[in-house]
């Protein structure tokens, strides 16, 4: 399953429900991008959501 390795955000599992209320299972994948950012003055290749990058990106 993809995770987030910054944040630990995973797919979230739940119902769609349709008109006539019939409940069918459904997941909700994470966007999960593989970037490669610094670290400590290193490069590092990391698994992370859209939403961490942007932060980073934000932060830099």
């Amino acid at each position: 399953m993809a995770m987030c390795e910054m944040c630990g955000k995973k797919p979230q599992f739940g119902n769609r429900v349709s008109f006539s209320a019939r409940h069918t299972r459904h997941m909700w994948r994470v966007n999960i991008q593989r970037k490669t950012i610094m670290v400590d003055g290193q490069s590092r290749r990391v698994r992370a959501c859209t939403k961490c990058l942007k932060t980073l990106q934000k932060k830099a």
